[in-house]
């Protein structure tokens, strides 16, 4: 728990004894002037302490022996209650995360939380850069809490939320979510917050970025899974055979549907949750409506013999056991197939690489991009020449 949480803390915990504390001040009060009145005579520190009951009053009357009754009652009930009980107390971090947000200015809004908003904040938090967060997954982001980043819990396209965020005061937003209707609306809603700051939005469709891009938005789009796309090209170019591809976003159906446009090829994609694509469908592409972890799933509906290239694109972090087991299967039976599978923790590379597969990552390569793109003083702009130099 950082000093800042801490104080954070203790300034709920103040505000919620207001009343109390206010009702303490105000008897108090009452007490000082009776007894300023009563003692006319006396110094002010004499009346003080008589108004503490450190001394008592000569030939007190039914007043000063009630106020000397009561004082140390409520003294003690409210001031060593609320230190006791109150400031022993854990604090709320949902709260304390959210008052910590507002307290920013000149900072990065990142809105959503995924795995192109970790590498955000990552590299925010590795070189001390004013960021918060904003997401409507309170699961998401509980570790980010826990530790006391600045995290606001809640709908990012109500106001309110955006306001708790200090965006009048901010510097720039990144909008890092995959649904182009909430993009859309909140880019709408800053832009009418803070005329000024920079706004980079992740979204999907040449017609929706160039929306974002006009007057008055005037914000900067881009999509992770065209980025992506520029280097898998180099693998799928130019081979024959057929594919599978497995995945449920963007960059699992543009993978999908480049292979299914060379001649002789036909593409298998495997989308549990997706019935269609976002690009015009045509007779090589053929979508499977199954979640496949199993070569005995896939057989039923692929002759495996007749396959070449494997993309296993699952993005949830859950099911990288399921990528790594199919992998080992693919290498174990199918060593003639090359299996590519979408990784974002570069720790588990060599858990991969040993069965001999390709990894990529769309997070990281998008990060880079991202970086390129920014201006000079933004939050994750190259720290260096050599980094830049280095993309």
């Amino acid at each position: 728990m950082t000093i800042g949480t801490v104080l954070i803390g203790f300034h709920l915990k103040l505000k919620k004894y207001m009343l109390q504390f206010l009702f303490l001040f105000l008897f108090w009060l009452v007490g000082f002037i009776f007894f300023l009145i009563t003692e006319s005579g006396q110094d002010l520190w004499h009346i003080f302490l008589l108004s503490w009951t450190v001394r008592t009053q000569g030939n007190a009357g039914d007043f000063a022996n009630f106020y000397a009754l009561v004082w140390p009652i409520l003294l003690e009930v409210i001031v060593f209650g609320f230190v006791m009980v109150e400031l022993l107390e854990r604090y709320n971090p949902v709260i304390t995360s959210k008052i910590l947000a507002g307290t920013k200015t000149n900072h990065a809004v990142i809105i959503g939380f995924g795995h192109l908003s970790e590498r955000i904040i990552e590299f925010c938090d590795n070189n001390k850069k004013s960021f918060c967060v904003i997401e409507d997954d309170e699961e998401l982001v509980e570790d980010l809490i826990n530790v006391g980043e600045p995290v606001i819990v809640g709908d990012p396209t109500d106001e309110s939320n955006l306001e708790l965020a200090n965006i009048k005061h901010a510097k720039e937003v990144f909008i890092c979510i995959n649904d182009c209707r909430v993009a859309i609306i909140c880019t709408e809603k800053i832009r009418c917050l803070n005329k000024k700051c920079r706004i980079y939005v992740r979204a999907f469709g040449d017609h929706v970025q160039e929306y974002l891009a006009r007057d008055p938005l005037n914000a900067y789009s881009f999509s992770t899974s065209e980025w992506a796309m520029n280097g898998i090209k180099n693998w799928i170019e130019n081979k024959t055979g057929n594919a599978i591809v497995i995945g449920r976003d963007y960059l699992t159906h543009r993978i999908a549907h480049d292979i299914s446009l060379q001649a002789g090829r036909e593409v298998f994609l495997f989308d549990d949750e997706n019935e269609g694509i976002e690009f015009v469908e045509n007779s090589q592409l053929h979508i499977i409506n199954e979640f496949t972890c199993y070569l005995s799933d896939i057989r039923p509906h692929v002759n495996l013999n007749e396959v070449t290239q494997v993309f296993i694109c699952w993005v949830r972090d859950t099911e990288f056991d399921e990528a790594l087991y199919l992998t080992s299967k693919f290498f174990l039976r199918f060593p003639n197939i090359e299996v590519f599978v979408r990784i974002y923790d570069d720790e588990i590379l060599e858990l991969v690489q040993k069965y001999n597969a390709k990894t990529f990552s769309s997070s990281k390569n998008a990060f880079k991009m991202l970086q390129k793109d920014v201006a000079k003083d933004s939050a994750i702009a190259f720290i260096n020449n050599e980094d830049l130099k280095s993309c």
